[in-house]
C-alpha cells in the first residue's frame, strides 16, 4: 500500500489569516480602541485573531496526525472519524477562547440556559441527525470506500463518508451527495467490492431451439466474458414462456459490481454471436396469426425410423410388415424432460411406449424413506406399459425419464383392427411376452404353460375375440 503524502494545502489560508489578524491586533493590544456604540474592540479583535489561530491548529493537527503519523502505519483512517475529531477540537478550543477572552463562565451559562439549549437542539436537529447517523454507520462498518450502495432512488460507488453525508459516484459519472440520516432511514442494499455479487440478465430465444442446447451455449458464453468471476460457475435457466420467445436467465457473479452495465452489454453481445454461429434466432416480438410450420428439429422422427424401431420390438414380432406399417402411421411421439414422470403406478391405461431416444427408470413403490426403489433402467428400443395395451391392466410401476426422452406411444385403437383380422396374433404376442418375461425375471411358482394360456385368454377377452 503506497504511503499517502501529507496534504498541507488546507493550512495555507488559516495561516495567512492568522498572520494578518495577529499583525493587526498585536500593535493595538496596549492602545485604546473604542468604537462608538460597541465599546472596547480589543476583545473582538483578539477573539478574531485566536479564531484564525484555532482553525490553523486544528487543520495542522489533522494533517500531522492522519496524513503523516497514521499513514506511516499503513492504516486508512475513515474520513468520518477525522471530521468528528475536528469538530470536538473546535468546540473545546472555541469554548476555551470565548470564556478566557470575554471572561464568561460557559458552564454556568450552559447550566442555566435550558431554553437556549432546546432552541439550538431544534435548529440543529437535521445536522445532529446526520452526525449520529454517520457515527452509527461507521461503527457498524456498514460499507466502505469502493462499495456499490443502493439507497432509495440513489445508486453508485462510495467515494467518501463525512460526518454529514455520503458521496456516491453514479454510473453516469455524476456525483450524488446523500445525507447520512437519509441513508439510515432508507432500505440499504450493499454490493461490497471484495464480495461475489450476483447479477441476472434475461434473453429471449426461439421456441424451436431445445432448452438443453440453449442453456449450454448461454453458460459457456457468460463464463468467458471479462469481469465475470471464475470462483463460482455461471448459471443459465428457463425463466418463463413469452409471446414469441422462451425467456432464459443468465446468472453470473462479479467482484466489480460497478462495472455491471459493461459486463451485461458484453454478455449480450457474445450471446448474439454464439446464437448466430449455432443457427438459433432471437425472435422479433411479433404475434403471427397465420399457420406456422416449425422447421425440422433434432428430434423429428421420420415414418421410416418409426417402422424400423417398431420392427425391432420383440413383442410386435408376430405382426406382419403390412400390419406394422398401419400401426406406425397411428403412433404418437412424445418428448419428456429429465425427471418427468411418464407413467404412474395404479393409473389406467390402454397403450404401451417404445423408448426411441434416452433412457427411463422403472420404479416400484415400497415403504422406504423415498417411497420407491428402482428395479430397471430401459434404453432405446425397449418397451414398457405393454400389459396395459394388451390386457387393460392398471399400471404396476412408475416410469420416470432418466434423461431427455423421445418415446413412441402405441395405443389400443391402432392395434385393434389388426387383431380383429388376425385373431391368432393374440397367441403369438402372448408367447413373445412370456419369452420376454423369462429373460427379464424369474418365473413365479405357477406353471409356465398355464400362465401363458391365462395370458392369451385375457388378451382375447380384452379385444373381444
Amino acid at each position: 500500500m503506497p504511503r499517502r503524502r501529507a496534504d498541507f494545502s488546507r493550512v495555507y489560508f488559516p495561516l495567512t489569516l492568522t498572520i494578518i489578524l495577529f499583525a493587526a491586533f498585536w500593535p493595538l493590544r496596549d492602545k485604546p480602541l473604542e468604537v462608538q456604540g460597541f465599546g472596547d474592540m480589543h476583545p473582538y479583535l483578539q477573539f478574531a485573531a485566536y479564531a484564525a489561530l484555532i482553525f490553523l491548529l486544528v487543520r495542522l493537527i489533522d494533517a500531522l496526525v492522519f496524513d503523516v503519523v497514521v499513514s506511516r502505519r499503513q492504516v486508512a483512517m475513515p474520513q468520518l472519524l477525522r471530521g468528528i475529531i475536528s469538530i470536538v477540537l473546535y468546540i473545546i478550543l472555541f469554548g476555551s477562547a470565548f470564556s478566557t477572552i470575554f471572561r464568561i463562565d460557559l458552564r454556568s451559562a450552559l447550566t442555566g440556559g435550558a431554553v437556549v439549549a432546546a432552541v439550538l437542539a431544534l435548529a440543529l436537529q437535521d445536522t445532529l441527525g446526520n452526525l449520529f447517523a454517520g457515527i452509527a454507520l461507521h461503527m457498524e462498518e456498514t460499507y466502505e470506500i469502493g462499495d456499490v450502495v443502493h439507497s432509495g432512488d440513489h445508486m453508485g460507488v462510495v467515494e467518501g463518508v463525512s460526518w454529514r453525508a455520503t458521496r456516491l459516484r453514479g454510473f453516469n459519472n455524476q456525483l450524488v451527495v446523500v445525507p447520512n440520516s437519509v441513508i439510515a432511514r432508507e432500505r440499504l442494499e450493499i454490493f461490497p467490492r471484495h464480495n461475489l455479487n450476483a447479477r441476472i440478465i434475461s434473453v429471449g430465444i426461439d421456441y424451436n431451439a431445445a432448452p438443453a442446447t440453449v442453456i449450454g451455449i448461454l453458460t459457456q458464453v457468460a463464463t468467458h466474458v471479462d469481469g465475470v468471476a471464475r470462483e463460482r460457475p455461471c448459471l443459465a435457466r428457463v425463466s418463463s414462456f413469452g409471446d414469441s420467445a422462451v425467456i432464459y436467465e443468465i446468472k453470473y457473479f462479479t467482484r466489480d459490481y460497478s462495472g455491471r452495465d459493461r459486463i451485461d452489454a458484453d454478455i449480450r453481445k457474445a450471446v448474439w454471436y454464439a446464437l448466430r454461429r449455432n443457427g438459433i434466432s432471437i425472435p422479433f416480438p411479433i404475434r403471427s396469426f397465420q399457420p406456422y410450420s416449425p422447421p425440422t428439429g433434432e428430434h423429428q422422427v421420420t415414418p421410416e425410423e418409426i417402422f424400423r424401431r417398431l420392427r425391432a420390438v420383440d413383442v410386435l414380432e408376430p405382426i406382419s410388415d403390412q400390419g406394422l406399417q398401419t400401426i406406425s402411421a397411428a403412433v404418437q411421439m412424445h418428448f419428456y424432460s429429465k425427471g418427468e414422470a411418464i407413467l404412474r403406478h395404479g393409473t389406467a391405461g390402454d397403450s404401451m411406449f417404445v423408448v426411441h431416444v434416452g433412457s427411463v427408470g422403472v420404479r416400484v413403490p415400497d415403504d422406504s424413506l423415498t417411497g420407491w426403489h428402482q428395479v430397471a433402467e430401459l434404453g432405446p428400443g425397449t418397451v414398457f406399459g405393454e400389459m396395459a395395451l394388451l390386457t387393460g391392466e392398471m399400471r404396476t410401476a412408475d416410469v420416470v425419464a432418466m434423461t431427455d426422452v423421445v418415446a413412441l406411444e402405441l395405443g389400443k385403437e391402432s392395434l385393434h383392427p389388426i387383431m380383429a383380422v388376425h385373431p391368432d396374433l393374440a397367441g403369438a404376442i402372448s408367447h413373445q411376452i412370456m419369452l420376454r418375461r423369462e429373460h427379464l425375471e424369474s418365473l413365479r411358482a405357477a406353471d409356465r404353460e398355464q400362465e401363458e394360456l391365462t395370458l392369451m385368454s385375457r388378451i382375447r377377452s380384452y379385444f373381444g375375440l
